[in-house]
Formats: C-alpha cells, sequence, structure tokens
C-alpha cells in the first residue's frame, strides 16, 4: 500500500476488488513474514512449494502478489477435467505451438522429431546442417515436414529452460490421474531447479505427497494464517481514505465481524456499501456514509449471492429413494440430517476446522429430539463431501 498508488487509482473498482487483485486494498500483514517466506520457499532449489489456507483467504493475491517478480504460468486446478488437459491448458497458457514444421533430413535414418534445428550452411559448400537442441550436427536437405510435439514433454522443456514457475491454484481439484501424472513428470525437473507451487485449503495440503511419496523430503509447506480482525480493517480504512469517504467506526466494526477472516468479504462489504451510496469515485469533498445505512440488508444480499447457492446444493443431500427421518428443531419445525449438520456447522461460528464431538454438541442444541447417531453423522458428511467434490 503506497500513498502514489492511492493518487492514482480513485475509481471504486480499482480500489476495493472483490474477486480480482487488489492494489490499493493489498495487505500484505508484514508482520507475520508470510510474503518473506513464500519467496524463499519459492527461491529455495529442488523442492516443490506448497501454499495452504482456509477458502478465500487470500491464497491467490498473495500468490500473485509475490510472483511479480518472478515469470510464470498460472493454471486452475478445478478447470482441468483429465490427465491430457492439463498438459494441454498448459501449452496453451506458453504458447508452445503443438506442431512445428521443419526444413529436415534423414542423414544416418536420425530422428530429430520433436527438436527445433537450425539450419547453418558451412562457408564454401553448398551443403546445409542442423544443430538440434541435444547438440547434434545432421546433414539436411531443403524437404519440409511436420513434426507433432508431445504435451508433456515440450512443456517441461519449455518450463525449465526458460526458468518458468508453474502454479496450480486449486490443486486438490484435479483429477487423481492428473495429480498423479503431473508430480511423477515434475519430480525429476523440481530436482533440476523447476519452479512448481500448489495451492490448496489445509486438510488438502498433501495431496502431492500421496501422488507421489518420493517427494516427500522435496515438499516446502507455506501456510496462510488466518485473518484477524486488525488486519481486515486496514482493508476498510485504506480504501475508504483513497476514496476520501467516511465511513462510521460501527459499520466498519460490523464488516470486520461479519467477514468471518475472509479478506474477500471484507473486499465485497466496502464495495457493496459506496456502491449502494452512489461513490463511483474519489470526489475533491469527503462523502459520509449514514450511520443508519441498512448493514443487515447488505449481508443478506452478499450471503444470497454466494452462499445460498453451496447450501441449497449440499441441504438437498445425495438422491435417495426412502423418506428422510425429519429431525424436529428446537427453534420449531424440521429437517432431515443434511440440513440439520449445515445448521449445526453454522452455529458453531467461523472455523477452519471441527470435529465430531463439536459437530454433536451443537446438534443437540439445535435439534430438540432425534440427534443422530455417531455412525449417521459420519455417513452424512461423507456424503456431503462427495457432493461438494463432485460440484468442483
Amino acid at each position: 500500500m503506497t500513498e502514489a498508488s492511492s493518487a492514482v487509482s480513485k475509481k471504486l473498482d480499482d480500489i476495493f476488488t472483490p474477486g480480482s487483485q487488489p492494489s490499493v486494498t493489498y495487505v500484505d500483514r508484514a508482520h507475520l513474514g508470510i510474503e518473506t517466506a513464500l519467496v524463499k520457499a519459492i527461491h529455495q532449489p529442488g523442492v516443490i512449494v506448497s501454499l495452504t489456507g482456509p477458502t478465500k483467504s487470500g491464497k491467490t493475491v498473495l500468490c500473485r502478489a509475490v510472483l511479480k517478480e518472478f515469470e510464470y504460468v498460472w493454471i486452475d486446478g478445478g478447470q482441468i477435467k483429465s490427465d491430457d488437459a492439463l498438459w494441454e491448458r498448459i501449452r496453451s497458457e506458453l504458447t508452445i505451438p503443438d506442431e512445428i514444421r521443419l526444413k529436415a533430413g534423414t542423414s544416418r535414418g536420425a530422428n530429430i522429431s520433436g527438436t527445433a534445428g537450425v539450419d547453418g550452411g558451412v562457408p564454401g559448400s553448398g551443403a546445409k546442417f542442423t544443430f538440434t537442441i541435444g547438440g547434434s550436427r545432421l546433414r539436411i536437405n531443403d524437404e519440409e515436414r511436420t513434426y507433432r510435439l508431445e504435451g508433456m514433454h515440450s512443456v517441461i522443456d519449455h518450463l525449465s529452460k526458460n526458468n518458468i514457475v508453474l502454479v496450480i491454484d486449486d490443486f486438490h481439484y484435479l483429477p487423481e490421474i492428473a495429480r498423479v501424472s503431473a508430480i511423477q513428470s515434475l519430480k525429476g525437473m523440481v530436482f533440476n531447479r523447476l519452479k512448481f507451487v500448489l495451492l490448496s485449503t489445509p486438510h488438502r495440503a498433501f495431496e502431492a505427497i500421496k501422488a507421489e511419496t518420493e517427494i516427500t523430503g522435496r515438499f516446502k509447506h507455506v501456510t496462510m494464517p488466518i485473518w484477524i480482525e486488525s488486519d481486515l480493517r486496514l482493508i476498510a480504512t485504506t480504501g475508504f481514505k483513497a476514496l476520501n469517504v467516511g465511513c462510521p467506526d460501527k459499520i466498519v466494526d460490523r464488516f470486520c465481524a461479519e467477514a468471518q477472516g475472509s479478506p474477500l468479504l471484507m473486499q465485497q462489504f466496502c464495495w457493496d456499501i459506496c456502491y449502494d451510496s452512489h461513490i463511483r469515485e474519489r470526489g475533491m469533498f469527503q462523502k459520509g456514509i449514514a450511520e443508519t445505512f441498512d448493514v443487515d440488508g447488505l449481508f443478506t444480499e452478499v450471503a444470497r449471492d454466494s452462499g445460498l447457492p453451496l447450501f441449497e446444493r449440499l441441504s438437498k443431500g445425495p438422491q435417495s429413494r426412502t423418506e428422510r427421518i425429519p429431525r424436529p428443531l428446537a427453534a420449531g419445525g424440521s429437517v432431515d440430517i443434511y440440513t440439520a449438520i449445515l445448521m449445526a456447522i453454522a452455529a458453531t461460528g467461523p472455523r477452519e476446522t471441527l470435529n465430531y464431538d463439536q459437530i454433536r454438541t451443537s446438534l443437540n442444541t439445535i435439534l430438540a429430539a432425534k440427534t443422530p447417531q455417531k455412525t449417521e453423522v459420519t455417513n452424512a458428511l461423507n456424503q456431503l463431501s462427495s457432493i461438494d467434490k463432485e460440484s468442483n
């Protein structure tokens, strides 16, 4: 965060940036040393870097900020559906052609498929030679041929030779076969100093090691600490200052509390309140946000747009041929086991992890009767996990 960036960026969309890379309102949390740890890990030769943190905790924002000093290619694991698709996506990002046309020869029956030759005429003679990447010198003729480039090998070769960092966001969303292929194919190149960064949630941090146990000693883990309210507050105060906006402290306090440790939600709240207050850019005179602003309505709107679709998908549970047991709620009405578990999790407040006893205690609180047994809860949680995995 600099005064220069604040002076240049005057529009709302440039200052509060939910879902994209912030500049003015980027908070580096320098007191935690996260950037320093990640830069060191990426510079360290011979390791695979794993950056983990809760969903919407700013992993992508942090990683992109740190990678400004590197050349890198970014792959979204949630969009990859097969092993071949992974390598094709990387090749597309690197703009590597899937075939090359060369003037090639067959001197001594040599096979030069997949190598880029450089014609070198010998002074004083009519002969031409090609010098391949491997160092071979072959006599060639002027016949032009087309060669297919094998995706995985051409990608790995290009990344390694050009010192490009490969970043796979949501690595845990890759199909298992693609995870195994990526790790097995890249482990040798990591030894040769290829830089490789994986982003994932904490409970999926070691998917890379599961895919290939031989990389255990080449694994560097960097963890994103939970955001505390004082750090979230910097997003609001810095952004409102840049926009020349006065926002009541009690509203900022509510934003910090309701953001649940997510900088993305904090950015969203601040953007929404400015937009709804008809503030689109920095004005010459300070504008104030009314203390009577309906923040509860704002929270409801954000929840409906982001959390509700996921809740509805999970609360339906898996398809079933039998009627589900209705569980009476202490507050009135009844729900099935899937909705009851989701309500119990919500009632515990925002937490990075929950164990069975915590969920069970919460179920006892919200249900008036028919609290599910341990096996029922475990089976339901496994079903919810499967539904979530299939939807990504």
